[in-house]
């Protein structure tokens, strides 16, 4: 860290390997990044990173909710059949809930092709 402290400035980033805090080093091109356990990143190996972290975090959540439609749908089903009608139109209610969250969601790892245009 002391020797970070003389090189480089504190960043508002994080590392996408380990989380910790980046530094942006002082007077180098390409633009480079350093963390303290001693990852590095130039600006553009931190952008891919950082991308596919958050494509990673995002198929995640999809298949989360993803599984939580699917269970809504059998405890709606064990309803029905047991003659619980309100408790199974419920959870048919909130299943289609969260399958809208799955289709907006799933929207959001659509590539855009102007992310990356101008760096």
């Amino acid at each position: 860290m002391q020797n970070l402290s003389a090189d480089a400035q504190p960043s508002p980033l994080t590392c996408p390997d380990c989380g910790g805090g980046l530094w942006e080093l002082r007077q180098s091109k390409p633009l480079r990044y350093r963390c303290h356990s001693g990852h590095g990143f130039t600006a553009a190996s931190l952008q891919a990173a950082q991308t596919q972290t958050a494509e990673h975090a995002l198929w995640s959540n999809v298949r989360a909710l993803q599984e939580r439609e699917l269970l809504l749908r059998r405890l709606a089903s064990v309803a029905q059949a047991t003659g619980d009608h309100p408790q199974a139109e419920a959870g048919r209610r909130a299943a289609d809930q969260v399958r809208a969250q799955v289709k907006q969601l799933s929207k959001l790892t659509q590539p855009d092709e102007n992310i990356g245009n101008g760096l």
